[in-house]
């Protein structure tokens, strides 16, 4: 057993089984009751919300509960363990260990290669439908002073912008190239039904004053704007596409887009195309 990645609110927790790692929730370290109650609530909203839209596309995943006992490594994360199950959740391992190879890695894409040339993709689209004017994904990177000359809203309306993306990697075979930009010319490509499915769900902005402000429609809509794609490429083989962290947001989360709208709403150096 050994922690794969920790981020802010989950652990991915591997089992020794190559096809699959287990998701501990620790956004509630206080109680591991609250964070059950979270894995479970989560689990339904991504099988009742989420998978209508992406279908075979969803990253297969199941509920696993174990006894506490069994995972000695819960104490580092959960300080008081108010139930005797940990409710985990079984994720289906996208990124084996044969992809050794780091082609590219920035805020938005991952570029991995394995030792028999297989090219995997990790990429967060974040905003590609917005009534805003400019171009939320390029404005939030002058705010941050990110460097990034590419953009995922571009590549849905121009595939060749795929180039962009991969001009930085060395030693990338040209049929990949030539395939991923036909797989983003078609119509039915990641980019198009995540676009599709944030027009359907996109709320109207209303300024909210507390947590009660937040409505469903909103929690579901960011949650849209925040998903993982991985595309895999194998020579001669169609792309296989993979969506993850299609999670329930905390409604707390209020504050934090706040400041992000204000922001941005007050950056005079949008981005326009």
């Amino acid at each position: 057993m050994r922690v794969v990645v920790e981020g802010g609110a989950n652990v991915l927790i591997d089992y020794g089984d190559p096809n699959w790692l287990y998701r501990l929730c620790k956004k509630f370290p206080e109680s591991l009751r609250l964070c059950n109650q979270y894995t479970s609530e989560n689990f339904r909203f991504i099988d009742g919300e989420m998978k209508p839209f992406f279908g075979d596309l969803l990253c297969p995943m199941e509920l696993k509960s174990v006894p506490t006992d069994h995972l000695e490594l819960i104490r580092n994360y959960i300080t008081n363990l108010d139930d005797n199950q940990v409710i985990l959740l079984k994720i289906k391992q996208l990124k084996g260990s044969s992809f050794r190879e780091t082609l590219l890695h920035d805020h938005f894409t991952s570029i991995y290669r394995s030792n028999e040339g297989v090219i995997l993709m990790e990429i967060k689209p974040k905003w590609l439908f917005s009534r805003l004017k400019y171009c939320r994904n390029c404005t939030h990177n002058v705010i941050k002073g990110r460097k990034i000359d590419y953009c995922y809203k571009v590549l849905l309306n121009n595939a060749q912008h795929f180039r962009d993306i991969v001009s930085q990697c060395e030693c990338v075979p040209m049929e990949f190239i030539e395939d991923m930009i036909r797989y983003f010319s078609g119509p039915d490509n990641i980019l198009s039904i995540l676009h599709d499915a944030q027009r359907e769900l996109e709320v109207k902005w209303l300024d909210p004053t507390n947590s009660e402000d937040v409505s469903d429609e909103l929690l579901r809509c960011m949650t849209l704007r925040d998903v993982t794609c991985f595309l895999e490429w194998h020579p001669g083989l169609p792309i296989k596409v993979s969506v993850v962290d299609v999670d329930l947001k905390l409604r707390n989360k209020w504050t934090h887009w706040l400041r992000t709208h204000e922001k941005l709403e007050s950056c005079e150096s949008k981005v326009f195309h």
